[in-house]
């Protein structure tokens, strides 16, 4: 879904990789022009670990996010939840959720920070595992995975599907992917792309015992059961490939849409989608 955005930014946050270079630099000179021009800013290194940053999203409107798609993954998490949308600058590689490159920022984050934008949201997941009497939850903007752990052997995996059994998977793991993430972990996979804006979710095998096993798009509202078998301790759930629970057998996660979306700034037209697709598949050839 995407919608018209004219509000102006009032309260800018920022969030910089460290690791990136430049991405420190450019941060601390953006926030130093946005005082000048009387925005209330605040600016957080992202490192391996997720910053917490609750306390700065009460009345943030805008979130700059220097550094690449990990980048703006770990953003949308920490800003689904508040609603707050993202504007990502690129330091990274590949760069599927970016909307700016470094050399535009001087000329067009004004337009941004003075409403000219729309909004294009985009899907999440959410997980829910009981393991003992501890409950986790995890969201997600690409995807969620349940993988082998460090033994080399394949895990087998339950599969239900609203409820009803679907198959028992023997692979080095399933992954569950958002339109967004199709072009990720799911796209390596042999999965298919979904266009951005698409609701549904893709079921994908990892490197299946059976070649007969496939992918399968499911409909926006369904609810995903992973269940490990006997063998399989020690495997994976990976939100994003960046938070991650170790799971033993007969553990179940239980994956569905989240009621929460990650919302980007964007003034490129919807169709630049196939453009930066076309791009980045030629680059890999």
């Amino acid at each position: 879904m995407s919608t018209t955005g004219r509000q102006t930014a009032r309260t800018v946050g920022i969030l910089y990789q460290e690791h990136s270079e430049g991405a420190g630099g450019l941060a601390a000179t953006l926030a130093a022009r946005m005082r000048a021009e009387g925005r209330t800013v605040w600016q957080e290194a992202l490192l391996k670990r997720e910053v917490q940053v609750s306390d700065h999203l009460v009345g943030t409107d805008i979130v700059l996010v220097l550094g690449g798609d990990g980048s703006l993954l770990s953003a949308a998490r920490m800003c689904a939840e508040a609603g707050i949308p993202l504007l990502g600058i690129n330091f990274g590689r590949v760069g599927f959720l970016t909307e700016l490159e470094p050399a535009e920022v001087d000329q067009k984050l004004p337009l941004y920070l003075n409403g000219d934008y729309w909004l294009d949201e985009r899907a999440m997941l959410q997980a829910e595992v009981e393991l003992g009497r501890e409950h986790h939850q995890f969201i997600a903007l690409n995807d969620m995975v349940v993988v082998r752990g460090a033994a080399p052997r394949v895990i087998r995996i339950k599969v239900w599907l609203d409820s009803h059994y679907y198959n028992t998977t023997v692979a080095d793991g399933i992954i569950v992917s958002t339109a967004t993430g199709s072009t990720a972990y799911n796209l390596a996979a042999g999965g298919p792309i979904l266009h951005p804006q698409v609701r549904s979710s893709v079921l994908t095998p990892i490197a299946p015992h059976l070649a007969a096993a496939r992918s399968l798009i499911l409909e926006p509202n369904a609810i995903t059961t992973l269940e490990l078998q006997t063998g399989s301790d020690g495997a994976i759930l990976s939100a994003d490939g960046q938070l991650n629970l170790t799971l033993s057998a007969g553990a179940q996660v239980l994956i569905r849409g989240s009621q929460f979306v990650t919302r980007f700034l964007r003034r490129r037209p919807p169709t630049y989608f196939y453009r930066i697709l076309s791009a980045k598949l030629q680059d890999n050839v």
